[in-house]
């Protein structure tokens, strides 16, 4: 059963807001109050191994990572994606998580809620598979895994954060192989690591090629 606990705060001066969401084993993450802007899209991850058939269009040609696969920290996952009305596919690489410290999240005005938490920042490469139109997109709903494998308190920053820019896929990313980095902030409560990651965005559900894909998170642990 999901525990939530959505706070979302406002911050006028640096036009910052977020949401903290509670710990959670299921797959279907706590939907935060803060939301990224209508015009980011959400990008679904999936690996070369165990595809599924693609649906009509521009993701004809991609070849999809099984849902629920179990990817290691560098291997690269592919997955539906659609931003405004163009759909296609996306690769979704972890390519590492750093470790920052409680005092990083003083900007982010969290309160007593994060008090005791650590910061981890999930370090992402995000891949245009099919040379769709992705511009100005951003990467979908991930999640830090703690060590047993659940969902780590989720943080959604909407904004410029230092220590761990979001950002979006910029005007080029609507060749084949165009790429950009971002980083997903995930919290650990105290005693526990985030060992891992998991990536189920909406378009990763949405655009499902059968009545399986998509019912699992694909990880990186």
């Amino acid at each position: 059963m999901r525990t939530a606990m959505p706070v979302a705060l406002a911050v006028s001066a640096t036009a910052m807001a977020f949401a903290l969401s509670g710990c959670s084993s299921e797959d279907t993450p706590a939907q935060p109050i803060a939301t990224p802007p209508a015009s980011s899209a959400a990008p679904s991850s999936a690996a070369p191994s165990s595809s599924a058939a693609a649906p009509a269009g521009d993701a004809a040609s991609a070849e999809y990572t099984k849902q629920g696969t179990k990817l290691k920290i560098g291997e690269k996952a592919v997955v539906p994606f659609k931003s405004q009305k163009n759909t296609g596919a996306i690769g979704v690489t972890v390519t590492g998580i750093d470790k920052g410290v409680e005092a990083d999240l003083a900007p982010l005005k969290l309160g007593d809620r994060a008090k005791g938490m650590t910061p981890y920042y999930i370090q992402v490469k995000v891949t245009n598979e099919t040379g769709s139109d992705f511009s100005y997109s951003s990467l979908g709903l991930m999640n830090g895994l703690l060590a047993d494998g659940t969902k780590g308190p989720h943080v959604t920053v909407i904004g410029k954060f230092e220590k761990c820019d979001s950002g979006n896929s910029g005007k080029a990313f609507t060749t084949k192989d165009a790429s950009y980095n971002s980083c997903v902030l995930a919290l650990a409560p105290a005693g526990a690591e985030v060992k891992g990651a998991s990536y189920s965005a909406s378009t990763y559900r949405d655009l499902a090629p059968n009545t399986d894909y998509g019912k699992d998170a694909v990880t990186w642990q």
